[in-house]
């Protein structure tokens, strides 16, 4: 008899933790839900920082950027030779310079990749799609800038 009695104290305890359960999941997809309400599901979110001339992109434009993008395989940002120029004695600025400038250039030439790649798709585009793409890149920048505003008023 007794048996059956602990049995019975582990079910409420484990339909509660079974219901905790089901109610953040419910919460977590409303709140997705909530949070894309009324987003254009064509503009998808790029990474923090990625140009909005970018994210304004279709997605199929967007995606066909990064194809080229890695296609030309830029040149990542090698953080071994600033840590071997920074370890170095006696410390030489010229030489932190030097590796610095390297990195710049390779970054420029990464943005002059997304630059010829944005403007292929732009030229691409007909009167309509750019129309389109403009309007995308407008409300964007407001959404961004309504953001950054909030933000400093929180500061």
């Amino acid at each position: 008899m007794t048996d059956k009695t602990g049995k019975r104290r582990w079910m409420p305890l484990a339909l509660g933790i079974s219901l905790a359960i089901n109610l953040a999941v419910v919460a977590a997809v409303a709140g997705a839900a909530w949070r894309h309400k009324g987003d254009d599901r064509s503009v998808m979110r790029a990474p923090k920082g990625a140009p909005a001339f970018i994210q304004a992109l279709p997605r199929e434009a967007r995606q066909a950027v990064r194809g080229q993008l890695r296609a030309s395989k830029p040149r990542r940002l090698d953080t071994a030779d600033i840590v071997a120029v920074l370890r170095q004695e006696p410390f030489d600025p010229d030489a932190v310079k030097r590796v610095m400038e390297v990195e710049i250039d390779a970054g420029m030439v990464r943005l002059r990749g997304v630059r010829e790649a944005w403007l292929a798709q732009i030229t691409a585009m007909d009167a309509q799609e750019r129309n389109t793409y403009a309007q995308r890149l407008e409300a964007l920048s407001e959404r961004r800038k309504s953001r950054s505003e909030k933000s400093r008023a929180k500061d």
